[in-house]
């Protein structure tokens, strides 16, 4: 008989489970497999968008509200999930952009973001990753240090002299991006309906890319 397969999907807030592959964890879990989604930051600075739920008492508890809704998640998906306790480092808005905020999960150093993801793979034992893209599927700090922190526990959790003391060794089989928005796709569609005189939906997006890069360059977390 085979081995059961496990699948780990890293998100770096609660609803990003839900929002971004959500779909693909509740096929998994009908045919058989354990999923597990760790959740890197509490959501503590995330933005409000259902104006029913634009109120004092939800804005100054939203890490709480954001945790009862990962449960509802949870138990809605049929997936096992944990929290890897860092801080929400919030979308920041301006030009000039605002620094991120002291001790936000972006600003971390990597080996202090990603040992807590490598003891969970050590200690979940996952065949397969699930995370975004480079960019961080959009251009969020965390999104973009969520992704980091994947490669480099993918990386490091079966290397046995890396991260002492997290559990022993484990190697997943497979990293696979599931939130990726491939730059290069885009310009070439927006050059193409340039040059035709056409419409182009993507001009937007393509200031967008614009944004991003300098943002990154703001936050300091590509290195």
């Amino acid at each position: 008989m085979s081995e059961r397969l496990r699948l780990m999907a890293v998100h770096a807030h609660p609803d990003d489970e839900s929002s971004k592959g959500a779909a693909t964890m509740a096929r998994y879990v009908a045919e058989g497999a354990e999923v597990l989604v760790v959740t890197l930051t509490g959501g503590e600075r995330g933005s409000i968008l259902n104006p029913a739920m634009d109120r004092p008492e939800v804005r100054e508890n939203i890490g709480e509200v954001r945790r009862k809704e990962m449960a509802e998640a949870r138990q809605i998906l049929g997936v096992h999930q944990e929290f890897s306790g860092f801080v929400d480092s919030g979308l920041p808005e301006g030009d000039p952009l605002p620094p991120l905020p002291e001790g936000c999960f972006a600003v971390q150093p990597l080996e202090t973001a990603s040992e807590p993801l490598v003891r969970s793979v050590r200690s979940f034992r996952p065949h397969v990753i699930l995370t975004y893209d480079d960019e961080g599927g959009y251009p969020h700090p965390d999104h973009i240090m969520t992704n980091r922190v994947s490669v480099e526990a993918f990386e490091a959790a079966g290397d046995p002299e890396r991260y002492p003391g997290t559990g022993d060794p484990w190697q997943p089989l497979k990293l696979y991006y599931h939130v990726s928005f491939p730059r290069p796709r885009f310009e070439a569609i927006s050059a193409a309906l340039d040059e035709r005189g056409l419409e182009n939906p993507y001009k937007d997006l393509m200031k967008r890319f614009e944004d991003m890069e300098r943002d990154r360059r703001t936050w300091d977390i590509t290195t």
